[in-house]
């Protein structure tokens, strides 16, 4: 697929990003150390005050094996006709859980030992591999079940729910209210006054930006197998379209806000696969619905 495609899309958007992010600060790019990058890498989540909901415990679980119970019980809970907790109310309580494990790690943090506010971010993404890490290993099982719809499901909801968190710190404000500041991360007048914080902008950019290429080859994977799977394939085209258009201003946002994958491209560096290959089914099922020799233009 041509990649002017892809950029006439994302260029599109950028006139819809600029209204939000003239009132939004944008944070400067930042870095972790490497001792507290050492105990970002914990196995095992630190205690803390949100309760680990059904869909966590299932991705951790597929962390460390993939059995056909275990799929098929992640199946039901996602894409199932049962009533329980919707999507994104189950992505909002793993974010939360996140926050607070990040939370109790750092609350100590004083003076320049606290965290800037990319590396928060990062923190939350380093948090978040537990959901890389289960997705690909379903993907990767031989298994019977459809799985596609699910594990897409999982990752654009986890993708659109961790932007709105950092949209939401930056602003001080989300759709619930205020938003309390960490008193362990600097503010961006800190960060400004501090001369040691030059260096970690650097390092916490490169190290987010690669958690979200691998973000991104992993849920790339997850689209092309819901495609394969889809018995809906040209119905469900024009929704996968807009899904992208979404995530391509959620992905505006976040360049614009932290400076992840080059600001000045507005986000188009970051998630291009998965982007790619969304705007592929959708344009792949509408040339397989054109008119043969019609004469009619569109």
């Amino acid at each position: 697929m041509p990649a002017s495609t892809l950029v006439d899309s994302t260029n599109s958007l950028k006139r819809s990003c600029s209204a939000r992010f003239d009132r939004a600060e944008p944070a400067h790019k930042k870095q972790c150390s490497n001792d507290r990058q050492a105990r970002c890498r914990e196995e095992r989540p630190a205690k803390s005050q949100t309760p680990v909901c059904d869909l966590e415990k299932l991705l951790r679980r597929l962390t460390k094996s993939v059995d056909h119970a275990t799929v098929k019980a992640l199946k039901g809970l996602v894409t199932g006709k049962e009533q329980g907790p919707s999507m994104t109310a189950m992505v909002q309580s793993i974010i939360e859980h996140v926050k607070d494990i990040v939370a109790e790690r750092s609350e100590d943090l004083q003076g320049s030992a606290k965290l800037l506010q990319a590396e928060l971010y990062l923190e939350w993404l380093r948090e978040y591999t537990f959901v890389i890490t289960a997705v690909q290993n379903v993907l990767r099982a031989k298994t019977s079940i459809a799985t596609g719809k699910t594990l897409f499901s999982i990752l654009f909801h986890l993708i659109d729910e961790f932007i709105s968190a950092v949209d939401a710190y930056q602003d001080g404000w989300s759709h619930t209210g205020p938003v309390e500041r960490c008193s362990w991360v600097m503010t961006l007048v800190e960060e400004a006054n501090d001369s040691s914080t030059d260096k970690r902008s650097v390092l916490a950019v490169r190290a987010a930006e690669a958690h979200l290429r691998r973000f991104d080859a992993v849920m790339a994977l997850a689209v092309k197998r819901f495609k394969s799977e889809c018995t809906e394939y040209w119905e469900l085209s024009k929704a996968i379209g807009r899904k992208q258009e979404t995530l391509a201003r959620s992905c505006c946002l976040l360049s614009e806000q932290t400076g992840f994958g080059d600001a000045d491209d507005m986000g188009f560096g970051l998630l291009v696969t998965t982007r790619e290959a969304m705007l592929k089914w959708k344009e792949q099922a509408s040339k397989d619905c054109e008119p043969e020799d019609s004469g009619y233009e569109t």
